[in-house]
């Protein structure tokens, strides 16, 4: 379904609402994934936390993690072969459950990644503050060097989705390889204490602390599901998103769970605690030195900077085609639907992204808040929040639509698969609303407070869509190609 604008003067070309169709294929998307979930930032940034959380069943957690969402991309795939639309969880949560409940996801769905890419530059503001400093001994604010790489990562997704793929995929293959480097060197060396697997063993799993390390291991997947945020764009869409979809879960599963389980072994289960007693952030870097050399740690230190700029730029490309979709639809102005007459990217959409995500840091950065222990977890847990949120209702919507517009697939498919997806879901979404205040060092109304944002959009897109149901009832029929009943099952475009 494709949307232009009316209304032009004589020659004059009239305003571009297109994405550029067909340049996108499997391994653009699976950088655009990987580069989202920023392998050497979990595992250096955020790996010691999972093993002060539960110890040596860590690893075990981001492997549950994995197949859990193994078993989610069922449903979501064969949605996707049915539904072609950049609002990706919008469009079909508007297409299963209905336009109204698909409006106000697509706000939290908006907001959701906003918050992520704001977390990532602020973290990147101080990684790349520490690294000036260390190379060329000048003291930049963190302020500034996020607002700059922020604006950086606007101009590159500006310019054209291909060139993102690019400059992700060498990022990305440098940050992995320094963490398979270490890796290697552990097996070699045979650990501290020796190989062993002990941390897979299902009777560990049952500890108190594993509701908490499920939240850590959980969210370090989001991104994944962006494979469908770049459906109009993508070659032969209904083979290449379900492949890359799967190809990046794989990838990120085996990733996180070997990487981790290697860091463990690296350390020895026996010496762990020791060694998290002293600073937990840098668990990672001095095992590398221990097993690789200083010089490779000095590499891994400046990689993470990078690691946080990919993911950057990939929550920058999925923000702005969610304002496009927006726009197209109807939910917001039409003038958030235009795209370069060039680069046919999301031109409007991108711009005010851009100035949301900077103006918000900015506003962080005038206060005292530390930006790695507050502004980090306050922006992404809501983060995690608002997409396991998401996924839940797209497995009902992807029960309720394939119901009635079954195109092939298997009752696997389109019911049990996505079914058992819910009931996962749902047990860790209960379990890290539990764990929230130990995350996020706040209480009952200060987590309110920090989830809030997820709410308020909610009730502004639900708002608009009712708005328009009563206002323009055609145009409401249109949101992301649905009627007032179920849908067929039209390939939207």
């Amino acid at each position: 379904m494709k949307h232009s604008e009316t209304g032009v003067t004589a020659g004059t070309q009239p305003a571009s609402t297109e994405l550029r169709s067909d340049v996108v294929g499997t391994t653009d998307l699976v950088f655009f994934v990987l580069s989202a979930a920023a392998p050497l930032t979990v595992m250096a940034g955020f790996a010691a936390l999972g093993f002060l959380i539960a110890g040596q069943v860590a690893p075990a957690g981001y492997l549950i993690a994995g197949i859990v969402y193994v078993v989610f991309a069922v449903g979501f795939t064969a949605m996707s072969k049915h539904v072609r639309n950049s609002g990706a969880f919008y469009a079909y949560i508007s297409r299963g459950i209905g336009p109204t409940i698909g409006a106000g996801s697509a706000m939290v769905a908006y907001l959701s990644y906003a918050l992520g890419q704001i977390g990532f530059l602020a973290a990147t503001g101080v990684f790349a503050s520490e690294g000036i400093a260390l190379l060329i001994g000048v003291s930049v604010p963190w302020q500034m060097t996020a607002v700059v790489l922020g604006s950086v990562v606007a101009l590159l997704s500006y310019l054209k989705v291909d060139i993102g793929a690019k400059v992700l995929a060498v990022l990305l293959l440098t940050e992995v390889g320094v963490l398979f480097v270490l890796a290697i060197a552990v097996l070699i060396r045979g650990g501290h204490e020796g190989l062993s697997a002990d941390s897979f063993n299902p009777a560990h799993l049952m500890t108190a602390s594993i509701g908490a390390l499920f939240a850590i291991t959980f969210v370090v997947y989001i991104g994944f599901e962006q494979t469908a945020i770049y459906s109009e764009e993508a070659r032969d869409a209904q083979r290449t998103v379900p492949r890359a979809t799967y190809i990046a879960i794989v990838v990120l599963a085996v990733v996180y769970t070997f990487i981790s389980w290697a860091i463990l072994m690296a350390a020895g289960p026996s010496r762990l605690a020791a060694l998290l007693a002293g600073d937990p952030a840098q668990l990672v870097f001095d095992l590398n030195t221990e097993y690789v050399g200083a010089t490779m740690t000095s590499v891994m230190q400046v990689l993470i900077i990078t690691s946080f700029f990919a993911g950057a730029l990939a929550l920058q490309n999925a923000g702005a085609r969610y304002l496009f979709a927006l726009g197209r639809d109807g939910v917001l102005p039409a003038w958030f639907s235009r795209t370069g007459a060039r680069t046919k990217t999301p031109q409007s959409a991108g711009l005010v992204h851009t100035l949301v995500v900077v103006c918000t840091l900015i506003g962080f950065g005038l206060t005292s808040l530390d930006p790695y222990t507050q502004i980090v977890l306050w922006t992404n847990t809501p983060t995690l929040v608002g997409v396991m949120a998401l996924e839940i209702a797209v497995c009902i919507a992807v029960i309720r639509y394939l119901r009635h517009a079954p195109g092939g697939e298997t009752l696997w498919q389109r019911l049990i698969a996505p079914g058992l997806a819910t009931i996962l879901l749902v047990v860790v979404m209960a379990l890290l609303m539990k764990n929230m205040p130990m995350l996020t060092g706040l209480g009952p109304v200060g987590n309110a407070i920090m989830l809030s944002p997820l709410a308020v959009g909610f009730a502004i897109g639900v708002g608009r869509a009712l708005w328009l149901r009563t206002a323009a009832p055609d145009r409401y029929r249109r949101l992301s190609g649905n009627t007032e009943t179920l849908p067929t099952a039209e390939v939207v475009r």
